[in-house]
């Protein structure tokens, strides 16, 4: 299923949106899987925390110009839609491993 055939919320089942934060030399990158959407920082908990913050600008942003729907991949999202972040942990297998 790609990001554009994912169902339609109707408003009681959260949206969720995964993250993941990566080791990248002496600094971590946290990330949010299909957006272009990314942060950094000197600790894990200092990346996670910034991306949440920039994403809640993403969403305010998207929000304001009506393109919300559009940029998270849904052909209609509910005004009271909840949408959620998830951290991967690092254990974690993507779902979209080898299902390409």
């Amino acid at each position: 299923m790609s990001e554009t055939d994912r169902p339609v919320p109707d408003g009681e089942i959260p949206i969720e949106l995964v993250a993941t934060v990566e080791l990248d030399g002496t600094k971590y990158v946290a990330s949010v899987e299909g957006l272009d959407l990314e942060t950094t920082g000197n600790t894990e908990s200092a990346a996670q925390n910034a991306l949440i913050q920039a994403m809640r600008g993403w969403l305010e942003r998207q929000d304001t110009f009506g393109k919300l729907a559009e940029a998270l991949g849904l052909e209609y999202l509910d005004e009271e839609a909840e949408i959620v972040l998830r951290f991967r942990s690092a254990g974690e297998v993507s779902s979209s491993a080898g299902n390409d």
